[in-house]
């Protein structure tokens, strides 16, 4: 089917003729005298019909991506051309002023443009136009749809192609991407059929899954996406380890079992994130300068899905204390199946080890909350070794936390805990930048050196634990000096032998 005089042409038009060194005007030249068809696609035509500007572009002809790319580079005298997905797969890249065009021949099978689109994944990016048509001041350009695509953009809705989840399982993760990113709603029969097909993924290559897992952390929804990828069945496919939490009942400060807590408390930290102001009402600069950083954010967002992964395995029911439930070292045991997890996915080794360390201090805030809670204050010193252990990380800490707490409404949970969070934070935050980064970004008391060329000391793991006690104790007030700090490491020393 085509739609004529689609909403956003003209300013398709102007975009399209004000590209940077006139890079689309050159491809129109390269498919006039290679006498086929350029058409505008994909992802980038359905951000135009959806009000939004690409930053870059996807397009698509007969046959040939990687010698017609090249062909324009030359022409261009300048980028860099690659190619994407398999070696038999007709498509390229070119990257050339902080720009990526993308281009595509017609998939295997597909003899038209039509053809071409209904092979596609969804049916919002089944939508293509001639480039021809759209720089020609003189035509009103056709919006090609032969899935009624642009029906689906109106709508809010994901629909998949014939056949798309068997073509490419991968495409089951990406419906809930799309979802999420666009704040779409799936239909009903993508549903059913990912619930069918969702065995599949095990097809797909595990760094594609954590993309696709990836960009639906980084949208504003990625909570509602997760908790119908577990209905699904998909999240089980991805996470079996996070999904032993189904059915597990914990103490009555909760209210739901493990798995549905850690999707809630991923709910929760969205919510925060989204106005962290109406959580931590007098100290949200910080957490602002904090959620700035879209990164750390992706992975929070891992961290709260995470963080009580560990409590099925280390549930525990003590029968002499009324059958009370425990889960004794949770956040370490956490720690090792997150592990397993972003190694199976093959993460980062920054990100990996960036969740893992969180998830291990994720209890640290409620701890000091017990003590206050028992005792009426806490000690400076455990005040400074949270803060130095969370370190540029102490507003994310927080977050986890206070997402968790709101997370648990059981019965039994202790009144007032969330503005105890809030309080404790805001002291805390303060006293790491008046006390704590001064003396971390300042000149040391005492360095690896030290401990080698004046005390003999070997080096070894120790080295660590010893700076970052002479650092506590600095920051405590006991030693003010370098000698102070070479006599402690001395009784230290001679304490541990």
């Amino acid at each position: 089917m085509k739609r004529g005089n689609p909403y956003p042409y003209e300013q398709m038009r102007r975009a399209l003729s004000h590209y940077p060194s006139g890079i689309v005007t050159t491809m129109l030249e390269v498919a006039v005298r290679w006498k086929t068809e350029l058409y505008l696609s994909g992802g980038a035509l359905r951000d135009w019909l959806c009000g939004m500007t690409p930053n870059d572009l996807d397009f698509t002809i007969s046959r040939g991506a990687a010698r017609f790319l090249e062909e324009v580079k030359n022409l261009q005298g300048a980028g860099t051309v690659v190619g994407l997905g398999e070696r038999h797969d007709d498509s390229c890249r070119l990257v050339m002023h902080g720009r990526t065009i993308d281009i595509t021949g017609f998939r295997t099978g597909a003899a038209t443009i039509e053809d071409d689109l209904k092979k596609r994944d969804f049916t919002i990016n089944a939508l293509a136009a001639k480039v021809s048509d759209i720089l020609d001041q003189t035509s009103v350009p056709c919006l090609i749809d032969p899935l009624d695509g642009f029906g689906d953009l109106q709508r809010r809705l994901i629909r998949a192609c014939p056949g798309a989840f068997a073509d490419d399982p991968l495409r089951m993760v990406r419906a809930f991407r799309f979802a999420a990113l666009l704040d779409f709603s799936i239909d009903q029969s993508v549903i059913s059929e990912i619930t069918a097909l969702s065995h599949l993924l095990s097809k797909s290559a595990a760094e594609r899954i954590r993309y696709e897992f990836d960009q639906i952390m980084m949208s504003y929804r990625a909570s509602g996406a997760v908790y119908k990828m577990a209905e699904t069945g998909l999240l089980q496919q991805i996470a079996p380890e996070l999904c032993e939490g189904a059915g597990v009942s914990q103490p009555p400060f909760h209210h739901l079992d493990v798995l549905q807590h850690n999707m809630f408390t991923l709910e929760c930290l969205e919510r925060i994130i989204a106005e962290p102001g109406s959580f931590f009402p007098t100290c949200p600069n910080a957490l602002i300068s904090y959620i700035s950083n879209a990164d750390k954010v992706r992975l929070l967002k891992w961290t709260a899905l995470f963080h009580d992964a560990g409590k099925p395995a280390t549930k525990k029911i003590v029968k002499e204390c009324d059958n009370r439930i425990t889960f004794h070292a949770h956040e370490d045991k956490g720690n090792r199946m997150f592990g397993d997890f972003a190694s199976r996915l093959r993460w980062s080794i920054r990100d990996k080890q960036w969740v893992s360390d969180l998830i291990v201090m994720h209890m640290h805030p409620f701890h000091l909350c017990n003590v206050l809670r028992a005792e009426g204050e806490i000690s400076r010193r455990a005040k400074l070794k949270l803060c130095r252990r969370a370190g540029d990380d102490l507003a994310g800490l927080f977050l986890l936390a206070m997402a968790d707490s709101l997370a648990g409404r059981g019965p039994e949970k202790p009144e007032g805990i969330e503005k105890m969070v809030a309080a404790l934070y805001c002291e805390l935050e303060e006293m790491s930048e008046v006390v704590i980064r001064p003396v971390i970004n300042g000149p040391k008391l005492l360095t690896g050196h030290d401990l080698i060329d004046t005390l003999g000391l070997v080096p070894g793991p120790q080295f660590k634990t010893i700076l970052e006690a002479v650092e506590i104790a600095y920051l405590e007030g006991k030693i003010v000096s370098h000698e102070d700090a070479l006599a402690w490491v001395r009784r230290y020393m001679t304490v541990e032998k």
